[in-house]
């Protein structure tokens, strides 16, 4: 009993460690060849962990043979843009001006219903809006709006809305997160005394972010919201 719980721990790490070693974007969408890898994988860890009587190195020997193989396919993927087609196919327009290529759909065994289910994940509700519609080849559908249908552009109405970035949080679950704080150029005292003027401590903070303008944003434990601005747009160092 004690031998099975040792190699279901250790297949599963090897799992864990074999799909991390493939990248992030195995956690992602999938191109076709990862989505057969995963499967396969799935199955090869699979029968040495229900039987003790297979030995372990017919289970670990098929992974790393396929990890070897995922790695080649995805260094000529890289490589040739061919191959690439070849294995994973190519992005396909199935809205171009506004209209949609019946045929295109036809050949990618899409229905309209279909379609329209992804222009909905995409955020449109009418495909009227849509000027371009392309069906990647992992099979996920973007969509971009008809140019009278999109929003305009800060730099159209004349507007500078100045440098933005990514909001730094710096409290989480009552917990202050250090390596976020230092990047902000600021300490955990210089916070404490922050939230201090605002009858606060971080214990009693469920989410604190900070933006590059400068604003800091409390979520309360309990409820409620704040805003103020904690440091001077020149002083934001990241």
């Amino acid at each position: 009993m004690f031998t099975l719980f040792l190699r279901g721990a250790l297949l599963y790490v090897v799992m864990i460690a074999t799909m991390r070693a493939l990248g992030k974007r195995q956690l992602g969408e999938f191109e076709p060849y990862e989505l057969a890898m995963t499967i396969l994988l799935a199955d090869l860890i699979s029968s040495p962990m229900e039987s003790v009587s297979t030995p372990l190195l017919h289970g670990l020997l098929p992974v790393a043979a396929m990890f070897v193989v995922h790695g080649a396919i995805t260094l000529a993927s890289l490589r040739w843009d061919r191959f690439r087609a070849l294995v994973s196919g190519k992005p396909a327009v199935v809205i171009n001006k506004g209209e949609i290529d019946q045929r295109q759909l036809d050949r990618l065994c899409l229905s309209l219903s279909d379609l329209l289910e992804g222009l909905r994940g995409a955020g449109y509700l009418d495909p009227a809006e849509v000027g371009t519609a392309i069906v990647e080849a992992n099979g996920t559908i973007t969509a971009f709006p008809a140019s009278d249908e999109r929003p305009a552009k800060t730099g159209e109405l004349d507007i500078q809305p100045g440098y933005e970035g990514l909001p730094m949080v710096v409290i989480s679950d009552g917990h202050v997160q250090p390596n976020n704080l230092r990047q902000t150029g600021m300490d955990a005292a210089w916070l404490e005394a922050l939230l201090g003027k605002r009858g606060l401590s971080p214990a009693g903070v469920y989410l604190a972010s900070l933006d590059t303008q400068g604003r800091m944003t409390l979520q309360l434990r309990g409820g409620g919201l704040m805003r103020f601005e904690a440091l001077a747009p020149g002083e934001v160092k990241w």
